[in-house]
């Protein structure tokens, strides 16, 4: 059967092929669906649809999470049901975060600066939600092999993954806060080193072009820098890297051309407003 399937699959594909080269009805829906799917409107529908079952899925695993605790209290001995529900807690834990980065939608890059805010909001949301959710899997894991046997201790467990639960979901959002500031105070550093260099002349259009691209050194770092967490490979950088790429390259260009051409930070600086912007309503100087 082995090596009757390998003859039929190598000696049968050219035949197929020819047998379908008049299929131009399929061919033809293939195309057009094609078209469809890159058509701006499409792509941005289903960039909704993402965010929408990412919202659902927050929802879900909170409303969840709630339910679990009402079961565990009216029916505190059913210890193996418990467990098994605990189980989608622990697969938000680590799969939510995941699929919040994968939800974002693929929107142009203006309209992307636009929204940044919330797409800040949206990673730190996620990555609260997954913390506790793995905190509270803990929790009913305890439960359930310890506390059953031990009523005694339901007390400080119950206090100290509850303060667990604040502490990591006060220190991401402490952390973000810390990021936005610095970036929002990088920026305004290098927009104000880049309106310098027009101004200068001989030796100091050199110094300061170089003191323009150390602000942008700062700026690119916290740029890169995950909003939700410390760990670059599960976390959420505050732009996509080919945006930042891409900016980085802008940057440089604009100050090689300031010395003669004032308007060539126009784009940079229209586009660092935004960034600021959406940094400042989380701006605390002493986080």
């Amino acid at each position: 059967m082995f090596v009757g399937g390998l003859v039929l699959v190598f000696g049968g594909r050219r035949p197929w092929s020819g047998f379908t080269d008049g299929w131009h009805t399929p061919k033809r829906i293939l195309r057009r669906v094609d078209e469809t799917w890159n058509e701006p409107q499409w792509k941005r529908r289903w960039g909704y649809l993402k965010l929408t079952v990412w919202g659902v899925a927050v929802f879900a695993v909170v409303r969840h999470g709630w339910g679990l605790l009402a079961d565990i209290e009216r029916e505190p001995d059913q210890v193996v049901a418990h467990v098994a529900s605990a189980q989608v807690l622990m697969c938000a834990w680590v799969l939510l975060p995941v699929w919040g980065q994968a939800a974002e939608p693929d929107l142009p890059a203006a309209e992307l600066l636009d929204r940044l805010s919330s797409r800040v909001w949206r990673a730190m949301l996620g990555r609260t939600v997954a913390n506790a959710a793995g905190i509270y899997f803990a929790a009913v894991v305890i439960h359930a092999y310890v506390v059953t046997t031990r009523p005694s201790l339901i007390v400080p467990v119950a206090v100290t993954l509850g303060g667990a639960i604040i502490a990591v979901g006060h220190k991401g959002w402490m952390r973000l806060r810390k990021l936005s500031t610095q970036l929002h105070s990088n920026i305004v550093t290098l927009e104000r080193d880049l309106d310098l260099i027009p101004g200068s002349e001989g030796d100091k259009v050199r110094e300061r072009q170089d003191a323009a691209r150390r602000s942008w050194d700062a700026v690119h770092l916290d740029l890169q820098t995950p909003v939700d967490t410390g760990y670059a490979v599960i976390g959420t950088p505050f732009l996509p890297a080919e945006m930042i790429d891409d900016l980085c390259r802008r940057v440089e260009r604009a100050v090689e051309l300031l010395p003669s051409d004032e308007t060539a930070t126009a784009g940079v600086l229209a586009d660092l407003d935004k960034i600021r912007e959406a940094c400042r309503g989380r701006i605390d100087s002493v986080a």
